[in-house]
């Protein structure tokens, strides 16, 4: 075990927003993290980080089974304004959560939704009461809170284990990425059961899942929720230690602060950014692309996000284009309009003059002549099995593509 710096967590969040393959939420900008992690540290709590073979057999770890992303118009009417900070990255206009889901439910008690006299308005802690129910269920407290993907949510995860004396895991279930669904996911192949599963809603919802037929049944679920709830859904199921050990990615968020740290230290140096990142990817790391964003949309649908991002190649790259589809997470690209890099090898765009990651969940981030790089990394290799890529392949997206690995699918340009 190690304890994290504050300059580790600064370099993840700057690694993460380049490996989260352009999902894993809205990223805050570095000075709003400093200004989260500062009193976390100023308190005295201890930012433990512990490899995964130092999970004992016997704990009881909780892994993420929630999703967050868009809904459809109609949806959207009634869920107005939903009390999310995509419109804060900086947090300049923070807002106070518990408040304005009290406003929500108030007026949509006027206007379409009457209460009953025994209806509670939840309070701003009710989310966690997902963590509370599933240890009562299991009748064991959780030793520790694996994080699903690399993504900028790591940061309330870590703050919350701090300050319960817990320590933050260096491993994900995704992989050193990002990913839009729960069935993506290393206990999925490692056969892992998913339940009881316990899931909550911004507006008070608390339910408990006890069987399902698969990850995949389970991840519907929940889209059906989260479709009715405004595109949130917080859920957690629980693993003993013994099969996160055997079913995580190890090393993740490691690689996600080397990542971090070489942007940083480059930019000190007025040195190449995306160079300093594909040094620090090493072999599993590939320039895909280079150039200007000339075209972005979106629509929010089934608590996702999806749209294509196309960009227009500059320097060794002029004369030719990219386009990428994404489903939170960037999945399919065409370069000049044939198949090339697909899920599950990470796609992430990057701008080559800070490094940042460009994220789905900020349109803003995508203005068009935004300079940018196409960085791929390459996926662990237990997702190119057959299951790997039944389940995280273009065919699950609905693409008649043959996955063909990023390393064999790269073309050098000159």
């Amino acid at each position: 075990m190690r304890y994290l710096t504050k300059e580790d967590v600064l370099d993840y969040m700057l690694g993460c927003t380049v490996l989260s393959t352009g999902g894993g939420g809205v990223a805050p900008s570095l000075e709003a993290v400093e200004k989260t992690i500062s009193p976390v540290l100023d308190e005295g709590h201890k930012l433990k980080f512990i490899e995964l073979n130092e999970i004992p057999d016997d704990a009881i770890i909780f892994s993420d089974c929630g999703t967050g992303g868009g809904i459809q118009t109609e949806m959207m009417e009634k869920f107005s304004a939903f009390p999310r900070q995509r419109l804060s990255r900086d947090f300049r206009h923070p807002l106070d959560q518990a408040a304005r889901i009290r406003d929500q439910i108030m007026q949509a008690d006027r206007e379409w939704c009457p209460l009953n006299t025994w209806s509670k308005i939840p309070g701003p802690d009710f989310m966690e009461k997902g963590t509370e129910k599933l240890q009562k269920i299991i009748g064991k407290e959780m030793y520790s809170h694996i994080q699903f993907e690399v993504a900028p949510a790591f940061l309330r995860l870590l703050v919350s284990l701090a300050r319960a004396d817990k320590p933050f895991i260096d491993a994900t279930v995704a992989g050193h990425r990002a990913a839009p669904e729960i069935s993506q996911n290393g206990l999925n192949l490692a056969n892992v059961l998913c339940t009881p599963a316990v899931f909550t809603t911004m507006w008070g919802d608390l339910l408990v899942l006890e069987e399902t037929l698969c990850f995949q049944r389970m991840e519907e679920i929940v889209e059906g929720i989260s479709t009715y709830s405004g595109g949130t859904v917080r859920g957690v199921h629980a693993v003993k230690g013994s099969d996160l050990k055997k079913a995580a990615f190890p090393g993740a968020q490691s690689l996600t602060m080397k990542v971090g740290k070489s942007i940083r230290e480059a930019l000190k140096k007025g040195k190449d950014p995306v160079d300093a990142m594909l040094k620090a990817l090493g072999p599993i790391g590939f320039k895909l692309f280079e150039g200007e964003i000339f075209d972005y949309w979106q629509e929010g649908k089934f608590s996702f996000i999806w749209g294509v991002a196309k960009i227009k190649g500059t320097g060794a790259y002029a004369g030719h284009d990219m386009k990428i589809w994404y489903k939170n997470e960037h999945h399919i690209s065409w370069l000049d309009g044939k198949p090339y890099v697909t899920s599950p090898d990470g796609i992430n765009v990057v701008d080559v003059e800070t490094g940042w990651g460009l994220l789905n969940f900020w349109p803003a981030e995508w203005e068009p002549g935004r300079k940018v790089a196409v960085v791929g990394v390459k996926a662990e290799d237990r997702w190119e099995t057959p299951m790997g890529l039944k389940l995280f392949g273009p065919s699950h997206f609905r693409f008649d593509i043959q996955h063909i690995p990023i390393d064999k699918a790269y073309k050098k340009f000159e």
